[in-house]
Protein backbone atom coordinates (compact mmCIF):
# COMPACT_ATOMS: atom_id res chain seq x y z
CA UNK A 1 0.00 0.00 0.00
CA UNK A 2 1.49 3.18 -1.01
CA UNK A 3 1.76 5.70 1.48
CA UNK A 4 -1.00 8.34 -0.51
CA UNK A 5 -3.47 5.09 -0.25
CA UNK A 6 -2.76 5.03 3.47
CA UNK A 7 -3.67 8.32 4.21
CA UNK A 8 -6.80 8.05 1.76
CA UNK A 9 -7.96 4.86 3.82
CA UNK A 10 -7.63 6.45 7.00
CA UNK A 11 -9.96 9.71 5.67
CA UNK A 12 -12.57 6.94 4.25
CA UNK A 13 -12.71 5.19 7.20
CA UNK A 14 -13.04 8.47 9.06
CA UNK A 15 -16.06 9.19 6.72
CA UNK A 16 -13.95 12.29 5.83
CA UNK A 17 -13.16 14.02 2.85
CA UNK A 18 -10.44 12.66 0.76
CA UNK A 19 -9.48 16.25 -0.53
CA UNK A 20 -6.25 17.58 -0.64
CA UNK A 21 -7.08 19.99 2.70
CA UNK A 22 -7.76 16.63 4.50
CA UNK A 23 -4.95 15.01 3.02
CA UNK A 24 -2.58 17.76 4.38
CA UNK A 25 -3.79 17.52 8.02
CA UNK A 26 -3.35 13.95 8.05
CA UNK A 27 -0.16 13.80 6.65
CA UNK A 28 1.02 16.59 8.94
CA UNK A 29 -0.18 14.59 12.22
CA UNK A 30 0.57 10.81 11.56
CA UNK A 31 3.70 9.12 9.98
CA UNK A 32 2.52 6.42 7.15
CA UNK A 33 3.27 3.84 10.00
CA UNK A 34 1.41 5.65 12.23
CA UNK A 35 -1.68 5.76 9.88
CA UNK A 36 -1.34 2.54 9.02
CA UNK A 37 -1.42 1.58 12.93
CA UNK A 38 -4.34 4.15 13.60
CA UNK A 39 -6.11 1.83 10.57
CA UNK A 40 -6.72 -1.12 12.61
CA UNK A 41 -7.79 0.74 15.62
CA UNK A 42 -11.27 1.33 14.54
CA UNK A 43 -11.98 -1.01 17.43
CA UNK A 44 -10.08 -1.40 20.19
CA UNK A 45 -7.15 -3.71 20.53
CA UNK A 46 -3.78 -4.84 21.46
CA UNK A 47 -0.40 -4.07 20.54
CA UNK A 48 0.15 -7.75 19.72
CA UNK A 49 -2.94 -7.94 17.95
CA UNK A 50 -1.93 -4.67 15.45
CA UNK A 51 1.32 -6.01 14.72
CA UNK A 52 0.13 -9.51 14.27
CA UNK A 53 -2.01 -7.86 11.62
CA UNK A 54 -0.12 -5.59 9.99
CA UNK A 55 3.23 -7.86 10.33
CA UNK A 56 5.12 -5.00 11.56
CA UNK A 57 7.79 -5.39 14.41
CA UNK A 58 5.72 -5.74 17.88
CA UNK A 59 8.59 -3.54 19.59
CA UNK A 60 8.06 -0.70 16.34
CA UNK A 61 4.16 -0.79 17.27
CA UNK A 62 4.19 -0.14 20.81
CA UNK A 63 7.25 2.72 20.38
CA UNK A 64 4.61 3.85 17.96
CA UNK A 65 1.71 3.53 20.15
CA UNK A 66 2.88 5.12 23.07
CA UNK A 67 3.98 8.57 20.64
CA UNK A 68 0.18 8.23 19.39
CA UNK A 69 -1.02 8.03 22.98
CA UNK A 70 1.26 10.68 24.04
CA UNK A 71 0.20 13.68 21.55
CA UNK A 72 -3.57 12.72 22.04
CA UNK A 73 -4.52 10.65 18.72
CA UNK A 74 -5.27 7.66 20.36
CA UNK A 75 -7.35 6.47 23.70
CA UNK A 76 -5.32 3.41 25.90
CA UNK A 77 -6.53 0.93 28.40
CA UNK A 78 -4.74 -1.01 30.46
CA UNK A 79 -4.31 -3.27 27.35
CA UNK A 80 -5.98 -2.27 24.59
CA UNK A 81 -5.64 0.77 22.34
CA UNK A 82 -8.31 2.23 20.05
CA UNK A 83 -8.41 5.57 17.13
CA UNK A 84 -11.42 7.44 16.70
CA UNK A 85 -14.36 6.62 14.77
CA UNK A 86 -15.66 9.88 12.92
CA UNK A 87 -14.25 13.11 11.79
CA UNK A 88 -15.69 14.56 14.10
CA UNK A 89 -14.30 12.82 17.12
CA UNK A 90 -10.68 13.36 15.25
CA UNK A 91 -10.94 16.77 15.71
CA UNK A 92 -12.30 17.11 19.30
CA UNK A 93 -9.86 14.94 20.59
CA UNK A 94 -7.52 17.24 18.77
CA UNK A 95 -9.00 20.44 19.75
CA UNK A 96 -10.88 20.83 23.35
CA UNK A 97 -9.35 17.24 24.71
CA UNK A 98 -6.04 17.46 22.83
CA UNK A 99 -2.35 18.29 24.00
CA UNK A 100 -2.32 22.50 24.44
CA UNK A 101 1.00 22.37 26.35
CA UNK A 102 4.59 20.66 26.45
CA UNK A 103 6.64 19.17 23.54
CA UNK A 104 3.67 17.10 22.33
CA UNK A 105 1.50 20.34 21.56
CA UNK A 106 -0.34 21.12 18.50
CA UNK A 107 1.79 22.65 16.20
CA UNK A 108 0.45 26.15 14.84
CA UNK A 109 0.88 24.34 11.44
CA UNK A 110 -1.89 21.80 11.74
CA UNK A 111 -3.84 24.33 13.65
CA UNK A 112 -3.55 26.09 10.47
CA UNK A 113 -4.37 23.22 8.20
CA UNK A 114 -7.76 22.66 9.90
CA UNK A 115 -8.66 25.93 9.66
CA UNK A 116 -8.25 25.84 6.00
CA UNK A 117 -9.80 22.86 6.27
CA UNK A 118 -13.32 23.92 8.23
CA UNK A 119 -13.25 27.61 6.49
CA UNK A 120 -12.85 26.56 2.83
CA UNK A 121 -14.65 23.19 2.57
CA UNK A 122 -15.85 21.71 6.61
CA UNK A 123 -18.29 24.32 7.03
CA UNK A 124 -20.10 23.52 3.32
CA UNK A 125 -19.98 19.88 3.88
CA UNK A 126 -22.13 20.79 7.41
CA UNK A 127 -24.80 22.70 6.03
CA UNK A 128 -25.31 19.93 3.08
CA UNK A 129 -25.09 16.90 5.94
CA UNK A 130 -27.35 19.19 7.88
CA UNK A 131 -30.06 20.02 4.67
CA UNK A 132 -29.75 16.01 4.10
CA UNK A 133 -30.60 14.95 7.19
CA UNK A 134 -33.58 17.41 7.29
CA UNK A 135 -34.57 16.55 4.29
CA UNK A 136 -34.82 12.80 5.51
CA UNK A 137 -36.90 13.94 8.47
CA UNK A 138 -34.51 13.93 10.89
CA UNK A 139 -34.53 16.49 13.95
CA UNK A 140 -31.96 19.66 13.39
CA UNK A 141 -30.12 21.00 16.00
CA UNK A 142 -32.22 22.45 18.87
CA UNK A 143 -31.02 25.59 21.72
CA UNK A 144 -30.92 25.32 25.03
CA UNK A 145 -32.53 28.32 26.68
CA UNK A 146 -30.32 30.37 28.65
CA UNK A 147 -30.59 30.45 32.56
CA UNK A 148 -30.33 33.71 32.50
CA UNK A 149 -33.52 34.32 30.12
CA UNK A 150 -35.18 31.68 32.50
CA UNK A 151 -34.43 33.80 35.47
CA UNK A 152 -35.81 37.00 34.25
CA UNK A 153 -39.17 35.03 32.49
CA UNK A 154 -40.86 34.49 35.90
CA UNK A 155 -44.50 33.81 33.77
CA UNK A 156 -42.88 30.59 33.04
CA UNK A 157 -42.83 28.04 36.26
CA UNK A 158 -39.79 25.82 37.34
CA UNK A 159 -41.82 22.85 36.72
CA UNK A 160 -42.90 23.65 33.59
CA UNK A 161 -39.05 23.22 32.69
CA UNK A 162 -38.32 19.96 30.90
CA UNK A 163 -35.17 18.04 32.35
CA UNK A 164 -33.25 17.93 29.12
CA UNK A 165 -33.82 21.94 29.13
CA UNK A 166 -32.61 22.76 32.71
CA UNK A 167 -29.17 23.41 32.06
CA UNK A 168 -29.57 24.92 35.82
CA UNK A 169 -30.61 21.53 37.05
CA UNK A 170 -28.13 19.54 35.16
CA UNK A 171 -25.27 21.46 36.21
CA UNK A 172 -26.55 21.18 40.12
CA UNK A 173 -27.00 17.18 39.47
CA UNK A 174 -24.09 16.42 37.97
CA UNK A 175 -21.43 14.26 40.11
CA UNK A 176 -18.16 15.79 38.65
CA UNK A 177 -18.22 18.98 36.53
CA UNK A 178 -15.50 19.19 34.10
CA UNK A 179 -15.01 22.15 31.55
CA UNK A 180 -12.55 22.10 28.10
CA UNK A 181 -11.71 24.60 25.49
CA UNK A 182 -13.91 25.43 22.62
CA UNK A 183 -12.27 23.10 20.29
CA UNK A 184 -13.35 25.55 17.51
CA UNK A 185 -11.51 28.57 18.84
CA UNK A 186 -8.75 26.26 19.95
CA UNK A 187 -7.95 24.86 17.25
CA UNK A 188 -8.78 27.56 14.22
CA UNK A 189 -9.53 30.52 16.42
CA UNK A 190 -11.20 33.23 14.64
CA UNK A 191 -12.79 35.78 17.39
CA UNK A 192 -11.91 36.63 20.78
CA UNK A 193 -14.34 34.80 23.34
CA UNK A 194 -13.28 32.87 25.96
CA UNK A 195 -11.62 29.44 25.53
CA UNK A 196 -12.83 27.08 28.72
CA UNK A 197 -16.31 27.39 27.36
CA UNK A 198 -16.94 23.34 26.25
CA UNK A 199 -19.35 20.90 28.45
CA UNK A 200 -18.72 17.75 25.97
CA UNK A 201 -16.63 16.37 29.45
CA UNK A 202 -18.85 17.91 31.23
CA UNK A 203 -20.33 14.43 33.87
CA UNK A 204 -18.85 11.55 31.60
CA UNK A 205 -16.09 9.09 30.78
CA UNK A 206 -14.27 11.36 28.35
CA UNK A 207 -14.44 14.27 30.65
CA UNK A 208 -12.75 12.02 33.49
CA UNK A 209 -10.40 10.10 30.80
CA UNK A 210 -8.41 12.87 29.61
CA UNK A 211 -8.81 15.11 32.63
CA UNK A 212 -5.39 14.47 34.36
CA UNK A 213 -3.60 13.74 30.93
CA UNK A 214 -0.02 15.67 30.07
CA UNK A 215 -0.94 18.90 28.57
CA UNK A 216 -4.60 19.15 28.95
CA UNK A 217 -6.44 22.52 28.99
CA UNK A 218 -9.56 20.65 31.02
CA UNK A 219 -10.19 21.48 34.56
CA UNK A 220 -12.35 20.12 36.92
CA UNK A 221 -14.57 23.23 38.89
CA UNK A 222 -17.34 23.48 41.27
CA UNK A 223 -21.50 24.08 40.93
CA UNK A 224 -20.21 27.55 41.46
CA UNK A 225 -17.60 28.14 39.12
CA UNK A 226 -19.59 26.57 36.33
CA UNK A 227 -22.38 28.74 36.70
CA UNK A 228 -20.14 31.74 36.79
CA UNK A 229 -19.09 30.10 33.07
CA UNK A 230 -22.35 29.71 31.95
CA UNK A 231 -23.55 33.48 33.20
CA UNK A 232 -20.68 35.22 31.41
CA UNK A 233 -20.99 33.02 28.35
CA UNK A 234 -24.98 34.34 28.23
CA UNK A 235 -23.48 37.84 28.81
CA UNK A 236 -21.30 38.02 26.15
CA UNK A 237 -24.21 36.07 23.60
CA UNK A 238 -22.75 33.07 23.10
CA UNK A 239 -25.76 30.42 22.00
CA UNK A 240 -26.19 27.10 24.40
CA UNK A 241 -26.09 24.05 22.33
CA UNK A 242 -26.02 21.11 23.85
CA UNK A 243 -22.56 21.04 25.18
CA UNK A 244 -21.10 23.91 23.37
CA UNK A 245 -21.28 27.66 23.79
CA UNK A 246 -20.93 28.63 20.51
CA UNK A 247 -20.71 32.20 17.93
CA UNK A 248 -21.13 32.85 14.47
CA UNK A 249 -17.47 33.76 13.58
CA UNK A 250 -15.90 30.37 14.03
CA UNK A 251 -17.92 27.08 15.71
CA UNK A 252 -18.77 24.61 13.33
CA UNK A 253 -22.49 24.80 13.42
CA UNK A 254 -23.29 28.70 13.93
CA UNK A 255 -20.02 30.06 11.51
CA UNK A 256 -21.62 27.26 8.68
CA UNK A 257 -25.05 28.08 9.03
CA UNK A 258 -24.91 31.52 8.88
CA UNK A 259 -22.20 31.88 6.44
CA UNK A 260 -24.46 29.92 3.69
CA UNK A 261 -27.58 31.44 5.37
CA UNK A 262 -29.15 28.11 6.19
CA UNK A 263 -30.37 29.26 9.63
CA UNK A 264 -33.66 27.39 8.89
CA UNK A 265 -31.25 24.17 10.08
CA UNK A 266 -31.52 25.31 13.20
CA UNK A 267 -34.82 24.08 14.92
CA UNK A 268 -37.28 26.22 17.18
CA UNK A 269 -37.09 25.20 21.17
CA UNK A 270 -40.24 25.58 23.02
CA UNK A 271 -39.46 29.03 24.16
CA UNK A 272 -40.12 32.57 22.64
CA UNK A 273 -38.49 36.10 22.88
CA UNK A 274 -41.26 38.69 23.76
CA UNK A 275 -40.91 42.91 24.37
CA UNK A 276 -42.65 44.86 26.58
CA UNK A 277 -42.75 47.96 24.53
CA UNK A 278 -43.30 50.06 27.71
CA UNK A 279 -39.89 49.11 29.14
CA UNK A 280 -37.90 48.74 25.66
CA UNK A 281 -35.93 52.07 24.62
CA UNK A 282 -35.44 51.16 21.10
CA UNK A 283 -31.39 50.87 22.19
CA UNK A 284 -30.77 48.15 19.81
CA UNK A 285 -28.83 45.91 21.89
CA UNK A 286 -31.29 43.08 21.32
CA UNK A 287 -30.68 43.11 17.68
CA UNK A 288 -26.99 43.53 17.47
CA UNK A 289 -26.76 40.26 19.51
CA UNK A 290 -29.09 38.02 17.77
CA UNK A 291 -27.87 35.74 15.39
CA UNK A 292 -30.81 34.32 13.84
CA UNK A 293 -31.81 38.02 12.34
CA UNK A 294 -35.15 37.27 14.56
CA UNK A 295 -35.68 41.22 15.94
CA UNK A 296 -36.52 44.27 14.21
CA UNK A 297 -36.94 47.96 15.01
CA UNK A 298 -40.26 49.21 14.33
CA UNK A 299 -42.44 52.58 14.75
CA UNK A 300 -44.70 52.51 17.95
CA UNK A 301 -47.56 55.20 18.15
CA UNK A 302 -46.56 57.23 20.87
CA UNK A 303 -42.79 56.92 20.88
CA UNK A 304 -40.08 59.52 19.10
CA UNK A 305 -37.64 56.47 18.86
CA UNK A 306 -38.40 52.92 16.94
CA UNK A 307 -38.49 49.82 19.14
CA UNK A 308 -38.02 46.23 19.27
CA UNK A 309 -39.98 43.78 17.61
CA UNK A 310 -39.31 40.04 17.66
CA UNK A 311 -39.78 38.32 14.45
CA UNK A 312 -41.59 35.01 15.12
CA UNK A 313 -40.62 32.23 12.73
CA UNK A 314 -36.85 33.39 12.85
CA UNK A 315 -36.64 33.51 16.63
CA UNK A 316 -34.95 30.22 17.99
CA UNK A 317 -35.06 30.51 21.78
CA UNK A 318 -31.62 30.73 22.84
CA UNK A 319 -32.36 33.94 24.91
CA UNK A 320 -29.29 35.90 24.86
CA UNK A 321 -31.67 39.09 23.69
CA UNK A 322 -32.99 38.52 27.20
CA UNK A 323 -30.16 38.06 29.22
CA UNK A 324 -28.43 40.83 27.31
CA UNK A 325 -31.25 43.78 27.69
CA UNK A 326 -30.72 46.25 30.29
CA UNK A 327 -33.81 47.58 30.64
CA UNK A 328 -35.18 43.89 31.23
CA UNK A 329 -37.94 44.76 28.57
CA UNK A 330 -37.81 40.94 27.74
CA UNK A 331 -39.27 38.06 28.53
CA UNK A 332 -39.76 34.23 27.25
CA UNK A 333 -42.77 32.74 26.57
CA UNK A 334 -43.65 29.22 26.25
CA UNK A 335 -45.35 28.63 23.33
CA UNK A 336 -44.94 24.73 22.62
CA UNK A 337 -46.11 21.85 24.29
CA UNK A 338 -43.69 19.41 25.79
CA UNK A 339 -43.46 16.81 22.78
CA UNK A 340 -42.15 19.47 20.64
CA UNK A 341 -38.95 19.27 22.90
CA UNK A 342 -36.50 16.60 21.89
CA UNK A 343 -33.39 15.34 23.40
CA UNK A 344 -29.90 16.03 21.19
CA UNK A 345 -29.18 13.26 18.83
CA UNK A 346 -26.02 12.50 16.45
CA UNK A 347 -25.90 9.69 14.47
CA UNK A 348 -22.80 7.73 14.75
CA UNK A 349 -21.50 5.95 12.09
CA UNK A 350 -20.36 2.83 12.93
CA UNK A 351 -19.69 0.63 9.75
CA UNK A 352 -21.56 -3.05 8.59
CA UNK A 353 -21.45 -5.18 11.25
CA UNK A 354 -18.82 -6.29 13.40
CA UNK A 355 -17.79 -9.68 15.15
CA UNK A 356 -16.38 -8.10 18.33
CA UNK A 357 -14.12 -9.79 20.53
CA UNK A 358 -14.03 -9.29 24.09
CA UNK A 359 -14.11 -6.03 25.05
CA UNK A 360 -14.02 -4.79 21.72
CA UNK A 361 -16.95 -2.14 21.90
CA UNK A 362 -18.46 -0.01 19.69
CA UNK A 363 -18.21 3.56 21.01
CA UNK A 364 -20.82 5.63 22.72
CA UNK A 365 -21.75 9.09 22.00
CA UNK A 366 -21.35 11.54 18.91
CA UNK A 367 -17.32 12.13 19.32
CA UNK A 368 -16.87 8.75 18.34
CA UNK A 369 -13.79 8.25 21.01
CA UNK A 370 -13.56 4.58 23.21
CA UNK A 371 -13.06 6.20 26.48
CA UNK A 372 -13.49 2.89 28.94
CA UNK A 373 -11.05 0.39 27.57
CA UNK A 374 -10.01 -3.11 28.80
Amino acid sequence: MSQTDIYTDLAKKLQAPTSQRFMNILEAMFTPDEARICLELFLPDTCQAVASRTGMDEKDVAKSLDNLVAKGLLTRGKTQFAFHTNLLGLHHDVADTGVHAGSHAISQKVKDLWADFFFNEWAELWVKQASDRKQAGVHGIMLTPAIGALELSPNIKPEQILPGENWKMQIHAAKRRIVAPCGCRTLWGKCTHPVMTCFACFDNSRGEYYLDKPGRLLKEISEEETLQIVRKNEEIGLIHWGVCYCCPDACEMLYSYTQYNRLDLVEPNRYLAVVDEDLCTGCQVCMKRCPFKAIEMVPVPGSKKQKAQIINENCKGCGVCIVGCKQKAMRYELVKPPEWFHERQMRIPTGPPVELGKGRKIPVGAYGGFYELD
